[in-house]
């Protein structure tokens, strides 16, 4: 609640991005913790959201809450009380998940949500792993992701027309 309460504030005095990317870690916090965003606080998140689109836009407000949903649970509140930038979003714009990766790309991406091994994904491909794994490496680095879990969750939260 309080990270809801400094995106009101935040919204209020035109620091709408900062508002959106507190909004996002507040969301974040809710869905690890399963929480819920109580009536109380429904209608200040309401006219948050709506200066915010209003300021920057609803693409600005969709990119700055994936930044702020994109945080972990720590980054959110040392962004909030720091009052410093957002750390970089570590994820592509979910707007041109084509652009971000080739179809091969894509394809091995997928078997790695599925948990399948390097070996494994080869194995399906009829790739050497040697091939597979330079792919991962690419992957990874055209993302800025630093792992495979990373990468999974980065395909989990991809619209599902593009994940099939």
């Amino acid at each position: 609640m309080v990270l809801e309460t400094l995106a009101s504030m935040a919204a209020e005095r035109d620091g709408q991005e900062r508002a959106a990317i507190l909004l996002g870690s507040a969301q974040r916090v809710r869905d690890s913790s399963s929480l819920t965003l109580i009536e109380l606080y429904r209608q200040q998140h309401e006219r948050s959201v709506s200066l915010i689109i209003g300021g920057i836009g609803r693409k600005g407000f969709d990119a700055a809450y994936t930044r702020g949903r994109a945080m972990t649970v720590d980054e959110g509140v040392g962004f909030a009380v720091a009052d410093k930038p957002a750390p970089k979003l570590m994820l592509p714009v979910k707007s041109a998940p084509d652009t971000a990766l080739t179809p091969r790309q894509l394809e091995i991406a997928r078997l790695i949500a599925d948990d399948l091994t390097n070996r494994q994904i080869a194995d399906r491909l009829f790739l050497s792993e040697r091939t597979v794994e330079t792919h991962i490496t690419n992957i990874l680095n055209k993302l800025g992701l630093n792992s495979r879990i990373q990468l999974s969750r980065w395909i989990v939260e991809l619209p599902e027309t593009t994940r099939s």
